[in-house]
């Protein structure tokens, strides 16, 4: 039994040595995704919002007009179906696949509703 007990704290505090050491061996090291971060860091078009007068886009999640910034990217243009955007002086275009276009008609008028869509 003094064995054991003794043994469990050999253990013990051997672990606690290398405590800083443990990690997930899941976890990739943080250096690496660092690196690939910043090597995949271009601007993501998600959506084109083009109405009368008004343009916006969705890009890396935020909603952009034209002469934005994201980090190092100014959004130069936003074209009918994509973007064009400038990084380090160097124009850049992204755009929508067609699959991925979809046009919506404007809503009806206020004033037609109300007057029971006639």
């Amino acid at each position: 039994m003094k064995t054991l007990l003794l043994v469990m704290l050999c253990c013990a505090a051997s672990a606690g040595g290398r405590a800083g050491e443990i990690r997930d061996p899941m976890r990739p090291p943080q250096r690496n995704v660092a690196q690939r971060a910043a090597a995949t860091a271009v601007p993501v078009l998600s959506a084109l919002f083009i109405g009368p007068g008004r343009r916006a886009a969705i890009v890396n999640g935020r909603l952009v007009h034209e002469g934005d910034t994201l980090g190092a990217y100014t959004i130069v243009a936003l074209l009918d179906n994509g973007i064009r955007y400038q990084s380090r002086g160097v124009l850049h275009e992204q755009h929508l696949l067609a699959s991925e276009l979809h046009f919506k008609k404007p809503a009806a008028s206020v004033a037609r509703l109300a007057n029971g869509g006639s």
